[in-house]
């Protein structure tokens, strides 16, 4: 099969326009119909290039390439998506190319980087390169949901003892926070009848709703505070609007939950308080503000909340440094809700990676991206949770550029032809010197 950067493109484009956010399970189909037809796909495409694939009851697949008896080397992307948002502008799944940039949900997170691998590796095998290394491109289908499809996969399949994911950015993430939620149940005061926000707490949420029972300055405060009231009677519809962004980068993005609940504080002690936790995206507000020298300040995005009957569930993202545990945190916020009679409970999570800059592995990243890009760029670390976690040794490596614009979980999520080009051509030159 041919690999030209046109056909690279082509190819980005059919898999962007497979709607696969996750949805309700069927019958072979774990975390929908989309996410089948996007393996389904990936995995021929995989096949046209001369890998070996296997479909992992369409929770994972994988192609090898390269003689069964050398080691295994991984690099790990995922199809799923996340949900989009109505204020889009391009099509989400139609893969349209305008001024430089295709534009489609997944082009950054993660179809785009699947592509851009494939094609580099694709290219060196049609160049008559030999692989040392047997490569096994896994292709998870639950990653922004919760990393089943990578626990089956660990349950069932031989794992890589090194290998990278395509799901970050450049020059080469050395460290990796933990990542854990924590859901936060609160007393419902009689006024709020409901509160909706947001539906991943790995979002920072473009739009929160409240409707409440009309209480003396509630009115004139959300007007003040320039959030969007109806009324109806005594009822209050309130809504607000943010920025989205991804959750480990919140400071990117305007959360329009922290601006209703900011509204809202003054009236209710729960939810005051719930804003006073965490109004700041570093956590000073509920005093889990650390940091360390390695992996940097620990974040916070309060992504969800949910009225349950009597009470109101949020979810807030926690990205900690490898100076605070998962166990600590937990009990920080537990203590701390307790004094209204809020209940914390811990949610999905993962440990803190952390791989040393002068490791083999990073030295050839690092090394393959900077001759290409002709810079001097040093390992860093990230807040964002990839595949590398699962691997024995393992790193994220791009596609997002030093500076470069992120539309990661946001609207309009676009990469440009320019820089969808150069990521070809790094991971070509880093895959050549690890894996042939």
């Amino acid at each position: 099969m041919k690999v030209s950067f046109e056909d690279a493109i082509k190819s980005l484009q059919d898999l962007i326009k497979i709607n696969s956010v996750q949805a309700p399970a069927t019958e072979g189909a774990p975390f929908g119909e989309g996410n089948v037809r996007a393996l389904d796909y990936s995995l021929k495409l995989l096949e046209s290039f001369g890998f070996k694939t296997k479909n992992g009851e369409n929770y994972y697949g994988y192609g090898d390439v390269g003689d069964d008896s050398l080691p295994l080397f991984g690099i790990l992307a995922h199809l799923d998506v996340v949900p989009i948002s109505p204020t889009w502008q391009h099509d989400p799944f139609g893969g349209e190319i305008e001024d430089g940039y295709l534009y489609g949900r997944g082009t950054l997170d993660d179809k785009g980087p699947f592509i851009s691998a494939l094609y580099a590796c694709a290219q060196l095998l049609n160049e008559g390169f030999k692989p040392t290394k047997r490569i096994r491109f896994i292709l998870g289908c639950n990653e922004e949901s919760g990393w089943a499809c990578m626990d089956k996969y660990a349950s069932n399949e031989e794992m890589p003892q090194e290998g990278f994911s395509p799901d970050a950015d450049f020059p080469v993430i050395n460290c990796e926070k933990g990542v854990v939620y924590h859901e936060i149940l609160v007393p419902k005061s009689d006024f709020i009848i409901n509160l909706e926000c947001g539906e991943r707490a790995n979002i920072v949420p473009d739009k929160a709703t409240a409707t409440v029972k009309e209480l003396k300055g509630l009115r004139e405060r959300a007007i003040e505070l320039g959030a969007c009231v109806l009324q109806n009677d005594d009822i209050l519809t309130i809504t607000t609007k943010g920025i989205s962004a991804h959750g480990s980068t919140p400071d990117k993005g305007e959360n329009a939950l922290v601006k209703l609940l900011d509204v809202l504080a003054p009236f209710d002690k729960a939810l005051d308080f719930i804003y006073q936790s965490f109004r700041y995206n570093d956590g000073r507000g509920a005093n889990i503000n650390f940091n360390d020298e390695i992996s940097g300040s620990l974040t916070a995005n309060l992504g969800v909340a949910k009225t349950i009957t009597d009470s109101i569930k949020f979810v807030v993202d926690i990205r900690y440094p490898l100076c605070i545990t998962m166990d600590e945190l937990t009990t920080l916020l537990t203590n701390r809700f307790a004094s209204i009679d809020g209940r914390v409970t811990r949610g999905a999570y993962h440990l803190p990676l952390y791989v040393a800059k002068d490791d083999p592995l990073i030295i050839a990243l690092l090394g393959a991206y900077n001759d290409v890009t002709g810079t001097k760029g040093e390992a860093i670390t990230i807040g964002g949770g990839t595949y590398a976690r699962v691997l024995p040794k393992g790193v994220a490596f791009g596609p997002v550029f030093p500076g470069g614009e992120s539309r990661v979980h946001g609207d309009d999520e676009r990469i440009s032809l320019k820089d969808f080009a150069k990521t070809i051509e790094i991971y070509k030159e880093a895959i050549k010197r690890l894996c042939f």
